[in-house]
């Protein structure tokens, strides 16, 4: 049996700042997107939940006009507080 992903599932980006070597997350972002990324994950581990909400509000505001969702990982208060459209949730 074939599994068929939904479009938004294809191509998804699990990044934050640590992997961008040194280029501005919104850079990397974007590049990301152009390239056909459907869904971004913000995940910065250790940061606190105000750090992550604002990551997460820039992010959005460049994500929502390309119709591309947004997910933060671990950490409700920020992905209420960005606005995210999902959150994901680890083992721990």
């Amino acid at each position: 049996m074939q599994l068929t992903l939904p479009d938004s599932l294809r191509l998804y980006l699990v990044v934050g700042t640590a992997d961008c070597a040194g280029r501005p997350l919104d850079e990397v972002v974007m590049a990301a997107v152009a390239g056909g990324v459907a869904c971004v994950q913000l995940r910065e581990k250790g940061a606190p939940s105000p750090v992550v909400a604002a990551l997460g509000r820039r992010l959005k505001a460049l994500l929502d006009p390309a119709g591309v969702p947004l997910a933060v990982n671990d950490d409700l208060e920020a992905a209420l507080a960005c606005g995210a459209a999902a959150l994901h949730v680890g083992q721990e």
